[in-house]
């Protein structure tokens, strides 16, 4: 009998709503210095963009999740999209920082919201036993929006101006919108009694549930406090040319979309009891990273390694979130749908703040050691989920 191939027209859509939203994501890191020169403001006041997007981000999506738990899911993802490309032309228009602030804080929260709701129909439209592979290609996209986006974003900024990479944004948002409509299943709301919108956050109180969502933050925490610095370690520590940065950059993209296929895969092939490996192995690595980066034949192939192994969390431990909802939480589903979203951008931004003052200290070379200390801790924290509730075939066992 034929296997049905994991590749849907409703997964196929929601990768592309992954490129959209990644792209609102990273967007501004790339055309920072446009935006500074342009409203007149120093760089660092543009820099809090960054911080700015983390702090919506985190704080707002499992809010929003929860808050908005009995509205029937397709209806909630076409309001979502509505005020996401808003946000976006507000982005595009900003006369002034407060203005571009506000906007980005807005566009943070309905990024992380869309991602989260992509995700339980990436579950729910997925071909049976290709779950894991469905979330995967959400993530997928958000890693193409790395390859393909931000160079593209930055050569219209070079030609154009800021403004356009936001109206970009804009314009396949507006595209891809009618694709949704079109393709995606129209899932009932949950029923109102099961989703108060206090008694889901009462999954805190899982021990398995804090255990993976501390994992994660550690993780990510580890990778970015190396990985923020990625550009000044290419050209001041590895002395790499300045006209070989944009294509490092771009194969850095590629090992970054592996690392989500490699969570693919993972997630499919026993969850969380499978990631042990692959944190094992990106801590000995970052653990060795002073010495790779004595040159640049061992310090490239290092880094690139290190960014294939920096998102194999995230299937993983989604679909982990999912399946402890579907089993002993179903009131919570939707907050935990932001599980990943929302602790993966408080690991990254605890890890940028962390390497900031680290690299001050310790200089660039050496990041990687607090960073190896740091993953150390989220493989302890996996071998103790998976102690604390089990994790057979991917799914959480009891507590």
């Amino acid at each position: 009998m034929r296997r049905k191939s994991a590749i849907t027209a409703p997964g196929l859509a929601l990768m592309g709503l992954g490129i959209v939203v990644g792209a609102c994501e990273y967007v501004s890191v790339v055309i920072l210095p446009d935006i500074a020169a342009d409203l007149g403001v120093s760089l660092g006041a543009v820099g809090r963009l960054v911080s700015v997007f983390a702090v919506g981000y985190a704080a707002g999506t499992p809010v929003i999740m929860a808050a908005t738990a009995r509205i029937p899911r397709f209806r909630l993802l076409m309001w979502l999209m509505a005020l996401f490309l808003a946000a976006n032309a507000l982005c595009m228009l900003a006369p002034n920082i407060w203005v571009l602030y506000a906007a980005r804080t807005l566009a943070a929260t309905l990024t992380g919201t869309l991602t989260a709701v992509a995700l339980l129909f990436a579950r729910e439209a997925a071909v049976p036993g290709h779950e894991a592979q469905a979330i995967a290609m959400v993530y997928t996209g958000m890693a193409l929006a790395t390859v393909i986006g931000n160079p593209l974003n930055s050569t219209i900024c070079s030609l154009i101006g800021w403004r356009a990479a936001f109206a970009l944004i804009l314009a396949a948002g507006v595209i891809l919108l009618p694709v949704l409509v079109w393709v995606l299943p129209r899932p009932a709301a949950a029923r109102g009694e099961d989703t108060g919108f206090a008694h889901q956050f009462t999954v805190l109180r899982d021990p398995r549930y804090s255990l993976v969502v501390l994992m994660t933050i550690c993780y990510y925490a580890a990778s970015y406090v190396v990985y923020t610095y990625l550009t000044p370690i290419l050209t001041d520590v590895l002395g790499v040319g300045e006209s070989a940065i944009s294509p490092l950059l771009m194969a850095v993209g590629l090992c970054c979309m592996g690392s989500n296929l490699l969570a693919g895969w993972l997630g499919g092939r026993g969850g969380v009891a499978r990631t042990p490996a692959p944190l094992l192995l990106q801590t000995l690595l970052l653990a060795a990273m002073p010495l790779l980066l004595g040159g640049v034949w061992t310090g490239l192939p290092g880094m690139l390694l290190m960014c294939l192994f920096i998102y194999c969390l995230s299937t993983p431990v989604q679909l982990y979130a999912l399946r402890l909802a579907e089993q002993d939480y179903p009131f919570a589903s939707s907050l935990c749908a932001s599980t990943l979203s929302v602790a993966a951008n408080i690991g990254i931004a605890a890890g940028s703040f962390a390497g900031s003052g680290l690299q001050a200290v310790l200089g660039l070379r050496l990041l990687g050691l607090p960073a190896a200390v740091i993953a150390l801790a989220a493989l302890v924290l996996n071998l103790a989920l998976l102690r604390a509730g089990g994790a057979k075939n991917g799914f959480p066992g009891r507590a």
